[in-house]
Parts: C-alpha cells; structure tokens; sequence
C-alpha cells in the first residue's frame, strides 16, 4: 500500500513536516555551505513514506517552505553501479530536461570529471582518486582516441592531484551554478542509505561532504544510526570514534515521532480491511469487531511495533485466519486473541513467541514482561490468556491460583479468583484450553516455513 500525500497519512506525520520545514528555513542561513540534516529511526519506522509524502507536499507548495526544487535519491538502487557522485548528478541532470532546460554544462562537467579517471586507465590511479573508472564509460573511450597522450604516457603523482582537484573544481562549480539558479533551494532527500553496502554508505557521505557542501543546497539523509555506525566501523576499524566522525557530516539529527494510539488504530483499521478481508478474495474467521481491533491495537502499540512489523503481523494473522465463507467470524475469541498475541510476539519479541510455543514461558517472567509492555491495568488480562491458553511452565499439580500466587499477580489478601470467574477463558478457548498456544505457535512456523 503505497502512500503518497498526507491526506492518506496514517502516522500523523503532516505537523511533523511542518516542524522540519521551519527549522529548515531558519538553520540554512547559519551554516557556511550546505545544510545536511540525518533522519534516523529504525528499519521500517516509515522514513520512505514520510520522504514520499512530504515531496508531494512541497511540490505543491502546501508547507511553509516556499517552494524548493525537490530531488528524492534511492541511495541502494545506486549501490549497484558504484558511484553516488555520479548517482546524484544524473538525478539534476534528469530535472533540469525534464524542466526543458538546459543540462549541457552540468554534463560536459560530470563527464570531464569521470574522464580524468577512466582515460588514464591504471589502477594506481584509482586507488590515489578514489574513483572507479567504470563510470565514465564510453565518454571515456571517446576522449582516448582524441587524447593519445593521456593514453600513452603516465602523468606524475602531482599531475593526478592538479587534475583531479581541477576536474572536482570544475563539476562543483556546475553544481553551485545549477542550486544558486534554483532560489529558494534544492532539497536533496537520500532514502535507503543504511541499505548500502558499508564502503558505499560512506562514499555518499564523503560525496555530499566534498563536492554538495554548497549554500542553498538542503540534504536529508533517511537511515538508521545504528546501520551508518556499522558501516563506518567496517570501514575504518572497531575503535572508530563514530560520535566525531558522524559530526564531520551531520548538522542536525531528527527522528520520527512515535506512532500514536490514533495512529496504531488507524493502521490497524486500514491494515485490517487490506490483508484480513476482502471482498470476494478472503475471509476471516475472526469476527472483525471493535474489541478485536482493540486488542491488535493495544498488544502491537505496547511492543512498540514498527509499521512495517505491524505490516508483516497482519500478513500473519490474514493466513491464519483466512477461512470459507460458512466459518466466517466464528473462531472463538481467546483463540483469536492468542494469535494476535503470538503474531506480534513473532515479529517484536520472537524469545517470547518460542517459550509461549513451548509450554516454558515462567510465570512470574510472563507477567513481569506484561507489566513492563502493558502496564498494571491490562498486565492481568493478557496473563490469564497466557495462563487458560496453556503457554506458561506449570509444575506438577499446581492450580490456576497456585500459578497466580507464584507470578506474584495475587496473595492471601488479594485472591484474583473471587474477582474473576476463569470460566469465561476456558470458554473463549472452547474448554479443551491445554496447549493452544502450542497449537498457534505451530500454525505460525508451518507459515513462516512455506513463505
């Protein structure tokens, strides 16, 4: 489900735009050359929908930016052919004729640049420049025809360095010509960094850094900090000082808000039309009433599940639930509520997933996790399923109220069962309520393994 505008938002993220473009608008002016800010949250948090939403935002003039020169980058879709310097000209080159205007003097640059590596042709050279020779291709092979002396002779050491700075000097100029024609601003947004390769990840970094690092010119690079920190201690060796190293490059570091209960409700509801039932295709055989969706609400907001998680819960819980058309809404509810549970324990917390499927969980460790992700209100509720569903580790003859005492949720003074009749679970489980969770867990892995 692709979403591009914020009128099909589901995070709540339009205020968050409108934040980023007022501190975007005031931070340019004080910093020397371009401005790069770095939007880190988790794999899957929505960083590319937010990207796609606040683009067509802007290109419409809806936020308080005026109007910049949008440009969005797929940073991984270039990791294949080597080179971001490269990756980034062809995307302004791309505007500018998409624009019908003129891109010869961005081109004639780029490639003058990519033929001072190719034509020389050694792997010396490559290794002082930095630059891989492939990507000057054909222009290359035209210019050593005309050019047999580059072809022939090795230039010293001190010519590589004069050419190179010269042919950098010549392409950054053509950069800084095409932002400063482009009043407000350009505004570079780089998806998918920490998808790279590690060595490509911070050759973009050192791109933007050395040849982007132009007044008017705006980048927001979208990755995970973790991912970046990798990379560059791939790169550079374990003890690197990633905090100073990361300051060379970043001016400022944002992060999404986190996803609200209005917003988990409103990917529930959209993800429950989307992948639980569809007209004529599939149908559930949970009933899809409020309480239901309050209990997917309420389990994946407190494991604080990414939208992409809560996207790979819901394909979950469509196949084991999809059903004919005469069970339609007829699996009993505990049965149901323990598949949710266990389709976000899948995805969020998979240590507990197994021990539930395996009858190990302890007690007092289940209800001390529920405490901590739900809270004392709800903690109760989810354990008793946990208890009548058969996923805790029972020892020999022990009751419900001996589990109960021993998890630390009653004692002599507070007897949950004279407040709550356990009937209704053993009911909601359909009585034979011993190893259900065993069942579910298998449902589960039969899935994972045939997809």
């Amino acid at each position: 489900m692709k979403i591009t505008n914020f009128e099909e938002d589901l995070l709540e993220l339009e205020e968050f735009a409108k934040r980023l473009e007022s501190f975007i608008a005031t931070e340019h002016d004080y910093v020397e050359g371009g401005l790069v800010l770095a939007l880190t949250s988790k794999f899957g948090s929505g960083k590319t929908t937010f990207l796609q939403m606040w683009k067509t935002s802007l290109e419409r003039g809806d936020g308080k930016m005026s109007k910049p020169l949008v440009i969005l980058l797929n940073a991984w879709e270039s990791d294949y052919y080597g080179d971001p310097l490269f990756a980034i000209v062809s995307a302004l080159v791309e505007h500018l004729e998409t624009d019908g205007q003129s891109a010869a003097t961005l081109i004639n640059a780029a490639k003058d640049f990519g033929w001072f590596a190719t034509a020389i042709g050694s792997q010396v050279v490559k290794k002082m420049t930095g630059i891989d020779p492939v990507a000057a291709g054909e222009f290359a092979e035209k210019k050593k025809k005309t050019q047999q002396k580059a072809s022939v002779s090795l230039p010293d050491t001190f010519s590589i360095y004069q050419g190179r700075k010269a042919a950098m000097e010549s392409l950054k100029e053509a950069i800084r010509i095409f932002v400063a024609a482009s009043e407000p601003r350009v505004l570079f947004l780089v998806d998918e960094l920490d998808r790279c390769r590690p060595d490509y990840a911070i050759t973009y970094l050192e791109t933007i850094k050395h040849i982007f690092d132009i007044k008017g010119a705006v980048f927001l690079l979208a990755a995970d900090r973790q991912q970046l920190e990798n990379s560059a201690k791939t790169a550079f060796g374990p003890n690197l000082d990633f905090e100073e190293y990361y300051r060379k490059f970043i001016h400022r570091e944002i992060t999404l808000p986190p996803i609200s209960e209005t917003g988990y409700n409103k990917l529930a509801s959209k993800y429950v039309n989307f992948y639980l039932e569809r007209e004529g295709t599939r149908r559930c055989f949970m009933q899809l009433d409020h309480h239901r969706i309050e209990n997917i609400v309420e389990f994946v907001g407190a494991l604080k599940l990414t939208p992409r998680q809560i996207q790979e819960v819901f394909r979950i819980l469509g196949h084991i639930f999809s059903t004919s058309e005469e069970n339609q809404g007829r699996l009993r509810w505990c049965l149901a509520v323990g598949s949710i549970a266990m389709a976000a324990l899948k995805i969020g917390k998979p240590q507990m997933f197994h021990l539930l499927g395996a009858q190990r969980l302890e007690p007092k460790d289940a209800f001390d996790f529920l405490k901590h992700h739900l809270g004392e209100r709800h903690s109760e509720w989810w354990f008793i399923l946990f208890l009548t569903g058969g996923g805790l580790r029972i020892k020999k003859g022990e009751s419900a109220e001996d589990v109960m005492k021993r998890a630390g949720l009653i004692n002599e003074e507070n007897n949950l069962t004279s407040r709550r009749d356990l009937e209704q679970w053993h009911s909601g489980w359909g009585y034979s309520s011993t190893g259900k969770f065993t069942k579910i867990y298998e449902n589960i892995e039969h899935i994972s393994q045939w997809n």
